[in-house]
């Protein structure tokens, strides 16, 4: 009866540490200059329109998920758009595009619409609180500096990544992308691809930890009573 009481115990710490990772998350408003960074984009996608392929990845560089409804992303024209409902966990990358993705073999995490383009030429993404403070910034002169369809990866993702990050030829922030896409394109929407990440990884989650050691002692005690050992509560 002992080793269950152990077991109850454990399993309600869990359920209370848990619940309070859970409501740790952030929203846009709590975020800081780069806590989300821009780490990819493809401005001039081949094989197909523009408005069918292009699309940018940012990153999630806090310790929790970050609820990203209010996020205004604008350039430094007339092209904006508001997110309206996407939670990014923690150290993760999200992949806003112009359509779902289906086209250029990936999925979406949000669709913009026609509410923002990525002129081949030269543009801006800017990421904003509501309040209109800046978090992170892109700024290029050339969306495809490597060749139609190859998407611009950030080089070198880790703390010391600039507020506002250059394309190619305006800056060396960015590389091109190897992985390959439908119709000849090149990217990793989604994930790091060329991209040196330079952040460790997320601990599990305390209650998830005191779980799996509850569980680790139960199993423990349940083969020491089959051995006919004596188990006793400490």
């Amino acid at each position: 009866m002992a080793k269950w009481l152990i077991f109850a115990s454990l399993m309600s710490a869990a359920a209370s540490i848990s619940t309070q990772s859970a409501a740790a998350t952030l929203t846009v408003a709590d975020l800081a200059p780069n806590d989300l960074m821009i780490t990819e984009y493809l401005a001039n996608p081949v094989g197909i329109a523009d408005a069918d392929g292009e699309y940018f990845e940012i990153f999630n560089a806090t310790a929790g998920p970050v609820d990203l409804a209010g996020l205004t992303v604008r350039d430094d024209g007339s092209n904006s758009f508001t997110v309206t409902s996407l939670t990014l966990a923690s150290l993760s990358f999200a992949v806003l595009a112009s359509t779902d993705g289906a086209l250029l073999g990936f999925t979406a995490d949000y669709v913009y619409g026609a509410g923002m383009t990525l002129t081949n030429t030269d543009d801006e993404i800017g990421l904003y609180r509501p309040d209109g403070t800046l978090i992170h910034k892109l700024g290029y002169d050339d969306g495809d500096a490597f060749g139609a369809g190859i998407a611009h990866e950030l080089g070198v993702l880790d703390p010391n990544t600039p507020t506002i990050v250059q394309g190619p030829v305006t800056g060396a922030d960015f590389i091109a992308a190897s992985g390959m896409l439908p119709f000849d394109n090149f990217g990793s929407p989604g994930f790091a691809g060329n991209t040196q990440v330079g952040f460790a990884a997320v601990p599990l989650p305390a209650g998830i930890w005191l779980l799996a050691s509850g569980l680790g002692v139960c199993a423990w005690a349940r083969r020491q009573a089959g051995r006919g050992v004596p188990v006793r509560a400490s």
